[in-house]
Order: C-alpha cells, then sequence, then structure tokens
C-alpha cells in the first residue's frame, strides 16, 4: 500500500466519521425534543387525571345530594319509606303528560274594561294571542 492510498482511505473514513457525527447529533437533538414532549405529555395527563378526579368527586356528591333531595321529597309525600326513583319517575311522567295535553286551538279571552264613567257601560273585548 503507497502513502496515496493510506491518505485516500483515511480522508474518507474521515468523512464518514463526519457525517456519522452529524447523524448522531441530528438523532441526539431528536432524543432531547422527544424526552421534552414526553415530559410535556405526561404533565398534561397528570393534569388530566386530576380534573377527572374532581369531576368524579362533584358527581358523586352532586348524586348525594340529589338522592338526599328526592328522599326527602318522598317522605313529605307522605310515604314512610323513602322511594327516591319513584319520585324521579313520577315527576318525569307528570311532566311529559303535561306536555302530551292538547292545547285549546283558540287562546282568546274576554277582559271586560270601563268605557266611560257609568258603570253600566261596559265593553267586552276579545284579545287573540
Amino acid at each position: 500500500m503507497d502513502p496515496s492510498e493510506i491518505l485516500r482511505t483515511i480522508a474518507t473514513l474521515n468523512t464518514r466519521a463526519v457525517r456519522a457525527e452529524k447523524i448522531i447529533a441530528k438523532y441526539e437533538h431528536d432524543l432531547a425534543i422527544a424526552r421534552h414532549t414526553l415530559v410535556d405529555t405526561s404533565k398534561e395527563l397528570d393534569d388530566t387525571v386530576k380534573v377527572a378526579e374532581l369531576l368524579y368527586s362533584v358527581n358523586s356528591r352532586l348524586g348525594a345530594v340529589a338522592d338526599y333531595l328526592l328522599r326527602e321529597q318522598g317522605m313529605a309525600l307522605g310515604d314512610r319509606e323513602p322511594k327516591s326513583v319513584e319520585v324521579l319517575i313520577n315527576s318525569l311522567l307528570q311532566q311529559t303528560e303535561a306536555e302530551q295535553r292538547p292545547n285549546p286551538t283558540n287562546k282568546s279571552r274576554i277582559i271586560a274594561r270601563s268605557g266611560s264613567s257609568r258603570s253600566t257601560d261596559i265593553e267586552n273585548t276579545i284579545i287573540t294571542q
């Protein structure tokens, strides 16, 4: 092997080493970005879990309050045993029945008002709504 071939081989190896160092630096940079993103995502996940726990706690407390109020309503209706589910179902049925009742087709009413100073002179006015 003559010295020129050795120098060419060294130059080729040097070029490859420089390329490898650039590639490694790029991968290290990408790894640092991925780690930073992982930390941010983990923090967001922890915050989401805390919010979910808070919402669950509030939901269970509101459920307990609603159940208590429904039981009290059941007791107020004269039942000896609180029947919160029955009270709720009855309330919903009453609302549904009220919505389904047919409304009168003529929504007019008669209003009497005095048209003059004489008490016997009363006009009947029909107001249509």
